[in-house]
């Protein structure tokens, strides 16, 4: 039936032969029920799990191609000889042994073995098929992985108890009449494969741990059985301690990570033609680089000692300019404080950090004083800055023999590392010159404003000389000498103010300031305003000032003696409007463009370039902007504009517009 379900005969042989000893073998157990593991039960069992064991095989190579072929070469090994031991334990003189009350460890041990195998392999090949692979290989891998499975179950309960249970030996039957249709179905589905290595180092090593359990295992209860025949007192009391101290032993193994190593050098890198998996490397090394609340320092030792699976490391590196190379951080190590020249015998031999160097007992005697037993030196080279540094490794867990694939990932690491390094150093070096930029624009305006300050000081003392007897004039003098002293106390605090810290923020009255900018200024101002109600902005007080003073400044030094400037307020719907209007020289299109904004770059004789481009800063700080509209011989506007602050009183101040409205620009 199976070899006309399946359309071509040949695709189905296997699956119909195995199909055919299953029945075969269900039919000698019922013949033979008190002795299921002797002759002819026992051998049709041991041919029914090779021939699971095959056509997994068969399924594995049609699934993996070549790729998969040294893995499936292992596998077939590994079985083969489970088969043939399996039926070495079917001679006769074992055969005649072999009961149902009393069962050699030999029996269950080969027969354990095989379908562990069989387990292992049905794993294997269902967990490293992709989603269109996975379709045609999923209904044999259940069916056998869970025969065997089952096999196991039966086995390992006959090693502990040495019985072998009925019930689950009769069980098996109606399991494998379950297990024939999903192999029908298996062989009626598409034959049609896509070529994937079925390789996955995680369920080999499981595979090959669960293995290695299961032989200890088996290994203890040989012993229990042992001491149960001695007949002593004491045989049950140690049997008991022998199973406890056997779970514990296991447990310690299982959670030591320098047992994994030992069992994933000594088991399952014979399984795989390279001795990493680069996919799962690469995402190691990358989350590991990303870790949070995590050292760079270590994270960078982390991401080059796990690849070489050392417990321990030190990061040595060249800070900037300085030579010589410096302990930046320790992993597991003493925190040493060490130094190596750049000319160090070390340093040199790792050749520019093209050459990993093994560290041998007379190499860099220094540092095993200070740091105890090296075994690698990985260098960190930059495709830009050379060779930033170097990662001492401690030797690893278990023995890891050093060929020219463990010396490509960990230089390709390095590299990695070394880029890392370099954007960490290269973004600290960036907030640092932000930093430096911050303090230098608050240090240039606070610089200009004491030039106002200075300059309103000159003047009152040039006046002074000949109008010092006149009450009104000292009545000036006094307040321009407050406000000038006032004005250099917030410059003071500005300066002392922690970095990024902003002035603070309050709602104000724009044409209530004005009005007092234009008392105190000593150039005549012409103030100007509508008649609608005061709008109130969001806007430090010391900034509005600041930035109004400026302008008006530079309105004064453009107009002709004795002209006043005109301060013009509008307020328009959410928005208010303060214009700074002179009739001076004007500036050309190309000087607005290209210099009046620039920090530091000015036209005139004294001039310090800060004023205009602090007074824009200061209103865009505010949400505000600052548009000047000038033309040679006519003159310059210049326009602050700043939003209404989200004030009740400024609730009756947004009347319907009306014509007067319209006409603001």
């Amino acid at each position: 039936m199976l070899v006309l379900a399946a359309g071509r005969g040949r695709h189905a042989l296997l699956p119909a032969a195995t199909c055919f000893l299953i029945a075969a073998w269900a039919a000698a157990v019922a013949l033979m029920p008190e002795a299921p593991l002797a002759w002819p039960p026992g051998g049709l069992e041991v041919l029914r799990n090779a021939f699971w064991f095959l056509l997994l095989l068969v399924l594995g190579r049609r699934v993996g191609g070549a790729q998969a072929r040294p893995l499936l070469l292992r596998f077939a090994l590994a079985g083969g000889t489970a088969t043939l031991l399996a039926f070495a334990t079917l001679s006769a003189p074992v055969a005649q042994a072999l009961t149902t009350t009393a069962i050699g460890s030999p029996v269950v041990l080969t027969r354990l073995a095989l379908v562990l195998l069989v387990v292992l392999l049905a794993e294997n090949l269902y967990r490293n098929a992709d989603d269109g692979t996975r379709w045609h290989v999923v209904l044999p891998c259940v069916a056998l992985g869970g025969l065997a499975a089952f096999d196991v179950i039966l086995y390992a309960h006959a090693a502990l108890t040495h019985d072998l249970s009925p019930i689950l030996a009769d069980a098996r039957a109606v399991l494998a009449a379950v297990a024939a249709p999903l192999l029908a179905l298996g062989a009626m589905r598409d034959r049609r494969w896509r070529r994937n290595p079925p390789v996955s180092r995680q369920v080999v090593f499981h595979g090959a741990t669960l293995l290695v359990a299961g032989a200890f295992l088996l290994a203890v209860g040989a012993a229990g059985e042992a001491l149960r025949h001695l007949g002593a007192d004491w045989a049950r009391a140690a049997e008991i301690g022998l199973w406890a101290g056997t779970a514990m032993a296991l447990v310690v193994a299982l959670s030591a990570r320098s047992v994994r190593s030992r069992l994933r050098r000594s088991v399952v890198d014979h399984f795989f033609a390279a001795r990493y998996d680069y996919r799962q490397e690469w995402l190691r090394c990358v989350a590991t680089l990303s870790a949070p609340d995590v050292a760079a320092q270590l994270r960078a030792i982390r991401a080059i000692a796990d690849a070489a699976d050392s417990p321990a490391g030190v990061l040595l590196l060249r800070e900037g300019a300085e030579a010589g190379f410096h302990w930046a951080g320790s992993w597991n190590m003493p925190e040493e404080p060490v130094s190596l020249a750049d000319d160090h015998p070390l340093i040199l031999e790792v050749r520019g950090g093209t050459w990993i160097v093994p560290l041998s007992e007379k190499d860099a005697p220094e540092l095993r004083e200070a740091f105890g037993q090296l075994w690698l030196a990985v260098p960190l080279a930059h495709h830009r800055d050379g060779l930033l540094g170097l990662v001492l490794l401690a030797p690893p867990r278990a023995a890891l023999p050093l060929d020219g694939e463990v010396f490509d990932l960990l230089r390709s690491l390095g590299r990695e590392v070394a880029m890392f390094l370099a954007e960490r150093r290269a973004a600290e070096r960036l907030a640092e010159q932000q930093q430096l930029q911050d303090h230098a624009q608050r240090f240039a305006f606070v610089a200009h404003d004491v030039k106002t300050v200075a300059s309103q000081l000159t003047l009152l003392l040039a006046n002074a000389e000949h109008n010092i007897q006149d009450p009104e004039f000292q009545r000036d003098m006094l307040l321009t000498v407050r406000a000038s002293a006032t004005r250099i106390n917030t410059l003071i605090a500005r300066l002392r103010q922690p970095e990024g810290a902003e002035l603070n923020t309050t709602s104000i009255e724009p044409l209530a300031r004005l009005r007092e900018l234009s008392a105190r200024s000593a150039h005549p101002v012409q103030l100007e305003h509508d008649d609608r109600p005061p709008l109130r902005v969001s806007m430090a007080a010391e900034a509005f000032d600041a930035a109004v003073t400026h302008l008006l400044a530079n309105a004064a030094e453009a107009s002709r003696p004795g002209e006043p400037v005109r301060l013009r307020l509008q307020h328009g719907q959410q928005r208010v409007l303060v214009e700074v209007i002179d009739r001076g020289c004007g500036m050309t299109p190309e000087f607005i463009r290209d210099h009046l904004f620039r920090p530091l770059a000015t036209g005139k004789p004294r001039g310090s370039g800060i004023g205009a481009w602090q007074a824009r800063e200061l209103l865009r700080r505010a949400g505000g902007e600052l548009a000047v509209h000038s033309r040679p011989g006519e003159g310059t506007t210049m326009r602050m504009t700043l939003p209404a602050c989200r004030d009740p009183r400024n609730d009756a101040s947004f009347p319907a517009p009306h014509s007067a409205e319209a006409a603001l620009p």
